[in-house]
């Protein structure tokens, strides 16, 4: 599952942090409250300590981004206000938080070694609910207007494989 590791969860790491940056004031303020949110984890059994934050997310391994995956809904949730600045397309931080929410779902069902036809709908009702909501909050910081490879074969062809 590199494909979810090192592709889309990167992507949503990367846009989350242009968000954070572009609707706030102290955007930047933010970026550095989700490191030190990271920092602040203690340690626990399987769970990479981020002591520097989202610095060095380029060099992640896929294991280091299987980590991040368990605590980021934590670090975002409750992470800033409503959109006092009058934003245009501002995304809510209870919006945000359920991207993660959804993404740990997909990503729960995409560990399954064997699939059911049961299994199989509810995998593919989380990826389109995920990809709805990955699109609708990233589409206006997405350099490339969500062009992503990685995105559409996730999308739509993922399921047909298995």
């Amino acid at each position: 599952m590199h494909h979810l590791d090192l592709g889309l969860f990167c992507y949503q790491i990367i846009f989350t942090c242009d968000i954070l940056k572009l609707q706030h004031v102290n955007g930047n303020k933010l970026v550095e409250e989700v490191d030190h949110r990271l920092a602040a984890i203690p340690r626990f059994p399987a769970i990479k300590i981020f002591s520097n934050g989202l610095q060095s997310i380029a060099r992640l391994t896929a294991n280091e981004y299987q980590s991040l995956m368990k605590v980021m809904i934590f670090v975002i949730d409750n992470l800033y206000d409503e959109n006092n600045n009058e934003v245009d397309n501002f995304v809510n931080n209870d919006d945000l938080a359920k991207l993660y929410e959804y993404w740990n779902e997909m990503y729960i069902l995409s560990r399954y070694k064997e699939f059911s036809e049961s299994d199989l709908e509810k995998f593919n009702d989380a990826i389109h609910r995920w990809a709805r909501m990955f699109v609708k909050a990233f589409k206006f910081v997405s350099p490339s207007n969500l062009k992503l490879p990685k995105l559409h074969l996730w999308v739509y062809h993922i399921i047909d494989s298995i």
